[in-house]
Order: structure tokens, then sequence, then C-alpha cells
């Protein structure tokens, strides 16, 4: 209990942050090759898609993701953040139903408009099969699992 006369007060914590436009992403190979991978495998939920990102870095794929592995989980701060961003410009949602990302028609839009590297996309093509299963996988996992819990 405060003493009287003494008051309380809340202080207002201001945190700016730059903000973002699609002019940014238009430099950023990195979320543009992401925005690629999602249109290329139809969309994935959060967790399949670190996994197959982290699968395309094994098979020498490399997107300039960095990850780190705790028991069998594999995460990327980095991978978040940019989802974070191509989510604020409204280029990826997150589908309510089937918890997937998947581009919007701005984001199919704004990829149209990017020159993509060939080596890139010719490199994904050839190993798109096996990757598609394993995000197929463990969204499946994450339904079942859902639908226990409910």
């Amino acid at each position: 209990m405060s003493q009287p006369g003494q008051t309380k007060s809340k202080e207002l914590k201001i945190v700016s942050k730059q903000v973002i436009t699609q002019d940014a992403v238009k430099g950023d190979k990195r979320k543009i090759q992401l925005l690629y991978f999602l249109k290329s495998v139809g969309g994935a939920s959060e967790k399949a898609l670190v996994s197959a990102l982290y699968e395309l870095k094994e098979k020498g794929i490399d997107l300039g993701y960095q990850f780190n592995i705790i028991g069998s989980n594999i995460f990327s701060p980095m991978i978040k953040e940019d989802l974070t961003t191509l989510l604020y410009l409204g280029l990826i949602e997150n589908d309510v139903q089937s918890k997937k990302l998947k581009l919007t028609n701005n984001g199919i839009e704004f990829l149209e408009s990017q020159q993509m590297d060939e080596d890139f996309k010719n490199q994904l093509a050839s190993v798109l099969n096996d990757i598609k299963m394993k995000i197929q996988a463990i969204d499946e996992e994450n339904r079942l699992k859902m639908r226990r819990k409910r």
C-alpha cells in the first residue's frame, strides 16, 4: 500500500521502430526468395516453413538464414522477423482455418514484379517435391495435435 501523500505513476515507454515499406523489401533478396518459396509450396505453417528452409540449407540451397537447434526443435529468429515484416506489409497472410502462411493477391503481384535468380528457381524445382512432402507431414501432425486438444 502506498503512503498518504505518495502517488503512483505509470511510465510510458516509447519504442521507435523503422517504418517498413514494400520498397525496402524490393531490395531484400532473402525476403523475395522466401515469398517465392511460399508460393512454390502453396503455403505452410511457420513450424513447417522453418523446417523446410533448414532442409533446403542442408541440401545446399541457402537463403541466408541462421538456424538454432535445441533438442529436436529448429528455430530461426531471422525467419520470424521476415515473416512479421511480410505479414505487416500484407504480402502474406495467416489462414485462420488451416493456420498456414500463404501469399496474398498483393504478394503474388509483388513477386511477379520482381526479378528472380534462375539458378535459385532451378535448384528449388529439383528438390521441391521432397520439401513439399515434409511440409505436408509437419502440417498434418500439427493439425492432428490441435484436433486432440479440442
